[in-house]
């Protein structure tokens, strides 16, 4: 017999499941509808996120307040700071670093150092007088060709053709020869015993014979291990005047060759340096692009130092402008430096005036161009990526949230 009451709420309960089954449905339908929708508005949607993203990154008050200060800080240290400082002759560049020597190991007056001069010394083994007080033997240019047939004559010539020229280098040869008052070139790494000769009235270093580079560092370290003082004063103040005497080269007119080249070729280090490529110049731009990123630096932290007070919100967001900052101030900064030079540059060259182009030219900031470009590449990659993260989370929230209705 069939039980009228149990089939009553068996067909209640299929009821229930058919009136939600069709409400899912009608849910279901409703937003495939409003995705659809949105797939078809989807450029005006877009464009709707990317306004909001520029106006959750646009620079406020107190973001375009920081943007001068860093434009005003990169102009500073432009001219004032990291400009190319004017070249002096030999004898005028070498003064502060003599001074140095002097106050450090002390000075003898002229009879004394001919004496020196005259003095005869065991090869390789200098006294500390002699090491202390007379020219650094790989300074000299005389001898050397007649001993080998290497020239090394003018002033940036042998700087390049001798490693105690080279800025990294040379505190191992250049140290080397001043501690066993030895010449050593590039040639084959030749070394070249260096004493005084008498020429006229006077006593003159020459390239006297030739030397073993290996025996030259040999006595070096023996006398370094197994004198009890003496050898290590003498290590000690042959390192301490290849600093000096490098110091002194590269503030002069010719400066010194590129670190590390003049091992593959001292000739190519000669020409690239005619057209500025020299340790001076070298060191100036690097001078330059580290001040610049220094004070990118900075104002960046300064910046980050204010978020809370500076709107807060999102970190990512924040470093946008924060890169916005950098990349306008140097740009800004790099552009009016070009500008600023080329206009004293054509004025000087109209007025047929080469000491105002001279100083003109001094100014252009070549390493802060550098860091320019790098900030323009690397913060343009950033927002570039913070921005499409931003337009797919937004897209994504409208897709699954029902912020637009069509």
């Amino acid at each position: 017999m069939i039980n009228s009451r149990k089939l009553k709420e068996k067909l209640s309960e299929a009821k229930t499941d058919i009136n939600q089954n069709v409400g899912n449905l009608r849910v279901v339908a409703k937003d495939a509808e409003r995705v659809s929708n949105i797939a078809k508005n989807a450029n005006i949607i877009i464009a709707d996120i990317d306004r909001q993203f520029e106006s959750a990154t646009k620079l406020n008050k107190i973001d375009i307040s920081f943007l001068f200060l860093a434009v005003a800080l990169q102009v500073v240290r432009q001219y004032f700071i990291t400009n190319f400082k004017e070249r002096l002759d030999d004898g005028e560049a070498a003064k502060p670093a003599k001074k140095k020597e002097e106050k450090v190991l002390g000075s003898i007056n002229e009879d004394e150092k001919k004496q020196l001069r005259r003095d005869n010394h065991d090869l390789y083994r200098p006294s500390i007088e002699r090491v202390s007080f007379l020219t650094v033997p790989f300074d000299i240019t005389t001898g050397v060709s007649e001993l080998s047939g290497y020239k090394i004559g003018g002033s940036f010539e042998h700087r390049a053709k001798t490693p105690g020229h080279d800025a990294i280098l040379g505190y191992i040869f250049g140290t080397a020869n001043i501690a066993t008052s030895t010449l050593t070139t590039w040639k084959i790494i030749d070394t070249f015993h260096v004493e005084y000769v008498q020429s006229g009235t006077k006593m003159i270093p020459k390239a006297t014979s030739k030397a073993d580079t290996k025996i030259m560092f040999d006595n070096l370290f023996e006398r370094f291990t197994s004198e009890e003082i003496e050898g290590k004063v003498i290590l000690a103040i042959s390192l301490f005047r290849e600093a000096m005497h490098l110091k002194s080269d590269i503030g002069s007119k010719v400066s010194l060759p590129v670190p590390i080249l003049t091992t593959i070729s001292p000739d190519i280090a000669k020409e690239i340096a005619k057209y500025g490529f020299d340790l001076a110049n070298i060191q100036t731009v690097g001078k330059q692009a580290i001040y610049a990123s220094l004070i990118n630096t900075i104002i960046a932290i300064l910046h980050r130092f204010i978020h809370e007070h500076n709107g807060g919100g999102d970190l990512k967001l924040y470093e946008v402008r924060t890169r916005k900052i950098l990349s306008y101030s140097n740009i800004i900064a790099s552009v009016s430096n070009i500008i600023a030079v080329a206009i004293g540059a054509a004025i000087g060259t109209a007025t047929k005036n080469p000491d105002i182009v001279k100083k003109s030219l001094s100014y252009l900031d070549i390493g802060g161009c550098l860091v320019t470009i790098y900030r323009i590449i690397t913060d343009y990659n950033f927002i570039k990526q913070i921005k499409q993260e931003f337009l797919e989370k937004e897209f994504y929230n409208t897709v699954m949230g029902e912020e637009y209705n069509f």
